[in-house]
């Protein structure tokens, strides 16, 4: 057996080798070649190492880039550039200057509930095809470069870990987290209509108002169920949070959690109520909400509802936004007065499944379906009805006779359209997000 020592060099220590302190990393020359090649790839590099920290960590379902590439590759570029800046200068990246680039992304990550473990193994992976690309671009003179690059990285790599973790063990971060749950909490007692609520407004430190401007809030998107629509949906909640708070966080009381919520406001005690002005102050509030989540948002509320009536509205504001999106109505705000056919119509009850029956021969035939839709749509103005459906009037008009032989109600007589109408919304709702099957022109179904 051969003794593996005998293959051994004895190690010299040079002790006169003056080995770099952090504070004195070996600089970069301005002009490297390995530098310019960074440079000039810098938005590829950034969004290739975006792309291998993604697939580094093993989601419990697909995540695709694009959820972390807006947020996350301008830091990456941002921090890229200014790094190089500083080594060139033969400094080191502090602490101070990386959490400019580390702390925003850190913190939205920390707030969407992405665990700490895969923020550090996409860092390593981030490093490690980093440093893959430097050593594929790398030429025969950039050796002391590359040595010094290293350094860098090895150092930077550290200053990044401990300013993540110092994020997710932060007690600021953890009481902020803490009060807006308390908020959040407090909406929902309120909405609940549970006794001890006035206990729970006391420990936050807010006092209730007699009286709240309930508003019902949905984002137009399905509900969220794969790993990528949750983390979504709690990046939709961070953004709204900022919106909330911009407008006054100790008064507005929320329970929305990136998909469906319910937003409590203080009515002013002013008799008369401006309830244009109010509307108009709430139409601000889910524009601004719409534009910083970037999706559609339904919306409806209910004004000045006593504490005990707060769940009641809260249940008829819900029932509107749901009613409005399932109807495929516009994203907006909404009153009961703007649905107030459609909101009694699909009331549960006899009256709904009477209605229901009514048009259930219908289901079959999706043409004609199709062919009450638009005329329902568009009354007595047949031309209009039929351009819709790429038919002809006379076509049209045998559709609406072939319902009337089926369903034994008559779309031209104004009593039976209503009738209908109120069975063809019925019908929307039951089928949400099922469209009308298309047939082929001419086609009656």
């Amino acid at each position: 057996m051969i003794c593996p020592a005998i293959f051994r060099k004895p190690v010299v220590i040079d002790h006169n080798r003056h080995v770099p302190s952090p504070s004195e990393l070996p600089p970069i020359p301005a002009d490297a070649p390995l530098r310019k090649v960074i440079e000039d790839r810098i938005d590829e590099i950034a969004t290739s190492l975006l792309h291998e920290a993604v697939q580094s960590i093993e989601w419990p379902t697909p995540m695709p880039i694009e959820h972390f590439d807006g947020e996350v590759t301008p830091y990456i570029i941002g921090g890229f550039l200014y790094g190089l800046d500083l080594i060139t200068e033969g400094r080191r990246v502090t602490r101070t200057d990386a959490a400019t680039f580390v702390l925003p992304v850190a913190e939205r990550h920390a707030e969407d509930g992405i665990p700490l473990p895969f923020l550090f193994t996409a860092l390593h992976a981030g490093i490690r095809k980093l440093w893959e690309i430097v050593l594929e671009s790398a030429s025969e003179g950039d050796s002391e470069t590359i040595a010094a690059l290293g350094m860098y990285l090895a150092d930077l790599t550290g200053t990044i870990s401990v300013l993540m973790t110092e994020v997710y063990q932060d007690s600021d971060f953890a009481l902020r987290a803490t009060a807006r749950h308390q908020l959040s909490a407090l909406c929902a007692s309120l909405i609940d209509g549970e006794p001890g609520s006035d206990v729970i407004a006391k420990q936050v430190g807010i006092k209730l108002s007699d009286r709240y401007d309930v508003l019902a809030i949905r984002v137009d998107v399905d509900e969220p169920r794969t790993t990528h629509e949750i983390l979504a949906a709690r990046r939709r909640l961070r953004l709204a949070n900022q919106v909330f708070y911009g407008r006054g966080a100790g008064e507005i009381l929320n329970t929305f959690d990136g998909h469906t919520g319910v937003i409590l406001l203080p009515s002013p005690i002013v008799e008369p109520r401006d309830d244009s002005a109010m509307v108009a102050h709430l139409r601000a509030l889910v524009d601004a909400l719409s534009e910083r989540l970037d999706v559609a948002i339904y919306a409806a509320y209910h004004p000045g509802a006593t504490l005990e009536g707060i769940p009641g509205a809260v249940t008829e504001a819900d029932e509107i936004t749901r009613l409005a999106r399932q109807l495929n109505r516009e994203p907006g705000i909404y009153q009961l007065a703007d649905v107030l056919f459609e909101y009694q119509s699909t009331r549960p009850g006899p009256a709904r499944d009477l209605l229901a029956r009514q048009i259930a021969p219908l289901r079959d035939h999706p043409g004609l379906l199709q062919a009450l839709q638009a005329h329902l749509q568009h009354g007595t103005d047949r031309k209009a009805a039929a351009a819709e459906l790429f038919i002809h009037p006379n076509t049209l008009t045998y559709r609406l006779r072939r319902i009337q032989d089926i369903t034994g109600y008559d779309p031209t007589d104004a009593h039976q359209s209503r009738l209908l109408a109120a069975a063809m919304t019925v019908y929307a709702v039951e089928h949400a997000g099922t469209p009308i099957a298309a047939t082929a022109p001419g086609h009656p179904g």
